[in-house]
């Protein structure tokens, strides 16, 4: 063992009758701990919600978005088989129509949008067909997929109008028809069944969306065509690349999954790098800490620096001595967060859960985060860079009580003795 380390060690074990230090070191010990186990608990909860929700937009929307410069495609089929001729990466691809619709019944009228689709090519593409189930952790999913005359709701949009399977509903939307005597007018009506109700997991999709096969949306637009092709890739992250191809060769427009949610994935990815950076401090208290116990150190060993002096120790060992000495402090109480921290997160939900029943209410309602538990993702990247930070503030807490131990005249520091 070197002259430093050993010298170091030694100085973290106090002395009986200074305790006080000793404790003051456990304590800083303690303070990067939680620290590190605050950061990574956390940083792993929103790394899960992150990439849970990743996958249920990806799983409600189509990867890639072809559409018409200037119009609507009008033989869909046509650009299908264009697009994965050059394409390999497409897995399944379908029509897709949009039309924005009033929806009454009896009591009830509210506005959303009406998506008419193939549905078993829709269901290769999204997860419709998933969504009528109750699988996953979906609580509202029922029914069938649509046929002709008949819809698919949101379950949020069906609650607001009390819908229920077999429910008539009044389609209105803006179609203009010839009246005899009246003219022209726009709000055609159409009476539609509801086969079946969605459980997205996307408040968007539940709230607003519902469901038609193309026939049905052809009735309520009054006109041919397709708005856009959807397509589904082998993986999700090729989006750009395909696109770029389909652009340069084709002359389509397209419009990834990514770009459809860009604001939104840009707020969490700026929410994680400020939850980082806020919890960061907690570790930046406990550098403080060790700071304060080096400087205590330091004016307690004074005598036994300035002999350390005399003995031939020079400037640079005094001041390693006490840099590790910190460094000690900061890596064992990384390495004890680290430990505690992956063990806490992957085993937050039965943690979750206990706390739950030991005050009586729900810490994740399953209802409003769409999720059977608190989704979670240990990612060893940021492990490494919370396990970094951790180090880094430490070892720069260090360095102005080693300087100051390193400036200790041993003249001075004995002349007593």
């Amino acid at each position: 063992m070197k002259f430093e380390t050993f010298v170091a060690l030694r100085y973290l074990r106090s002395k009986r009758r200074n305790r006080f230090i000793s404790l003051i070191s456990i304590i800083s010990i303690a303070g990067v701990s939680v620290g590190v186990i605050t950061l990574i608990i956390v940083m792993s909860v929103m790394t899960g919600f992150d990439i849970a929700l990743r996958e249920t937009i990806i799983g409600n929307r189509s990867h890639l978005s072809i559409y018409e410069i200037g119009g609507k495609i009008q033989d869909y089929e046509r650009v299908i088989k264009e697009i994965e001729a050059i394409c390999p990466e497409i897995v399944a691809s379908g029509p897709v129509v949009q039309v924005e619709a009033l929806f009454k019944n009896e009591e009830y009228t509210t506005g959303g949008l009406i998506l008419g689709v193939d549905p078993e090519r829709e269901s290769k593409v999204t997860d419709l067909a998933k969504n009528l189930t109750d699988e996953e952790g979906r609580l509202f999913g029922k029914g069938k997929l649509p046929r002709e005359k008949e819809i698919v709701l949101g379950y949020r949009l069906a609650n607001r109008i009390s819908a229920r399977l077999g429910t008539q509903l009044q389609i209105v939307t803006a179609r203009a028809i010839i009246r005899p005597f009246l003219g022209r007018q726009l709000g055609s009506q159409l009476w539609l069944t509801v086969s079946g109700i969605s459980h997205a997991r996307m408040s968007e999709f539940d709230e607003v969306y519902a469901f038609v096969d193309l026939p049905t949306a052809y009735m309520l637009t009054g006109e041919k065509g397709v708005d856009a092709i959807h397509v589904k890739l082998t993986n999700p992250f090729l989006a750009d690349t395909v696109a770029r191809r389909i652009r340069e060769n084709l002359n389509y427009n397209t419009k990834t999954w990514y770009e459809d949610q860009q604001a939104f994935f840009d707020a969490l990815r700026q929410e994680k790098l400020a939850m980082f950076i806020i919890l960061a401090f907690i570790i930046l208290v406990a550098a403080f800490n060790i700071t304060s116990t080096l400087i205590m150190i330091v004016m307690e060993k004074r005598r036994d620096i300035g002999i350390l002096r005399t003995l031939g120790a020079s400037t640079n060992s005094i001041l390693l001595t006490f840099i590790l000495q910190g460094l000690f402090i900061g890596v064992i109480g990384t390495i004890i967060g680290l430990c505690i921290g992956i063990v806490l997160a992957w085993n937050i939900n039965p943690i979750a859960q206990f706390i739950a029943k030991l005050l009586g209410w729900d810490l994740f309602n399953s209802t409003i985060y769409y999720f059977e538990g608190i989704p979670v993702a240990i990612v060893p990247f940021d492990v490494m860079c919370i396990a970094i930070s951790a180090v880094l503030l430490t070892f720069l807490s260090t360095l102005y009580p080693a300087y100051s131990a390193a400036r200790v005249n041993p003249v001075d520091a004995i002349r007593y003795e």
